[in-house]
């Protein structure tokens, strides 16, 4: 299901920036082809690396998605049983905080260092909170708070570009 989710969201986003790219190039054209080609190869490098972001976050999160699940669901186990599942959502919370630390950005999105940077540092500490909460009452808000954040500035990243808006939470959280 969180592929099919993936596979559709990245579809919409690209039908979106194709269409918005259909009516620009008519408006480039008076721009000069110098400037246009520059705006398309950031806008394709764009929607390359923000697709990348989920991918990277989604091979290391699946014990934390799990353990959020079940709690939303109200299914944890208990005992023993629960705190090796926190033990293992814990880890993987880790593991997501040093896979985004690890992200590098394409020089052809170099003017937008300073923002991925600043979201980059949001979704770090958004897991960070995670696993902390995972020791005590396992309460996510703040945390997702946080990461909310980083979407915000991502999206305003894609706006810029004349993409779609999407949710790299929805896409990591499933």
């Amino acid at each position: 299901m969180k592929k099919l989710w993936a596979i559709g969201l990245t579809a919409a986003v690209l039908l979106a920036g194709c269409g918005e790219e259909e009516s620009a190039e008519s408006k480039e054209t008076t721009a000069g082809a110098e400037g246009s080609e520059d705006s398309k190869e950031v806008k394709q490098e764009l929607m390359k690396f923000y697709m990348s972001i989920p991918n990277t976050i989604n091979a290391v999160d699946a014990d934390l998605n799990a353990f959020e699940m079940n709690q939303a669901e109200d299914t944890l186990p208990e005992g023993e049983e629960l705190q090796a599942m926190k033990a293992a959502a814990i880890a993987s919370a880790e593991e997501a905080a040093n896979a985004v630390e690890t992200v590098e950005i394409p020089a052809a999105l170099e003017e937008q260092q300073e923002k991925f940077d600043t979201a980059f540092a949001a979704m770090i500490e958004s897991y960070e909170m995670k696993a902390e909460e995972l020791t005590k009452d396992a309460s996510f808000e703040a945390a997702d708070e946080k990461f909310g954040e980083a979407d915000a500035i991502l999206n305003e990243l894609l706006v810029e570009q004349d993409l779609a808006a999407s949710s790299i939470y929805n896409e990591v959280s499933q």
